[in-house]
């Protein structure tokens, strides 16, 4: 089993490096992802197939570049403080911050909820 620092690690390289398709490998088949974002209110995506077809909006950037800053780790779950940056379809800048609490089982992502506003 690895650590929950070794996987949080592992998850922001993915995002760093915009692999989308290795962030799925992380997740449980029945995931519950709770996102609250300034822009576009409450959702809740369940389980690899709603997020794998999840539509992140016409106005969002295609790449994000992402900065991580406090990480805080407690047994199987860990909430990491992210910035984000990148280019709207339109040309102007995306700005945001968030934190994300991941909840791990068997070295898969069981639950996230991450709180996102979006600095517009």
């Amino acid at each position: 089993m690895t650590t929950t620092r070794a996987l949080i690690a592992k998850v922001n390289k993915i995002f760093e490096e915009n692999k989308m398709e290795e962030f799925i490998e992380f997740l449980s088949d029945d995931i519950i992802w709770e996102m609250y974002s300034s822009s576009t209110g409450h959702t809740t995506l369940r389980g690899k197939d709603e997020i794998k077809n999840m539509d992140a909006g016409e106005d969002m950037p295609e790449r994000m570049y992402f900065k991580f800053g406090t990480i805080i780790i407690d047994g199987e779950m860990a909430s990491v403080e992210c910035t984000s940056t990148g280019e709207r379809p339109n040309g102007s800048p995306y700005q945001g911050s968030s934190c994300d609490i991941y909840h791990f089982s068997n070295d898969k992502i069981i639950r996230m909820t991450s709180y996102v506003i979006d600095n517009v």
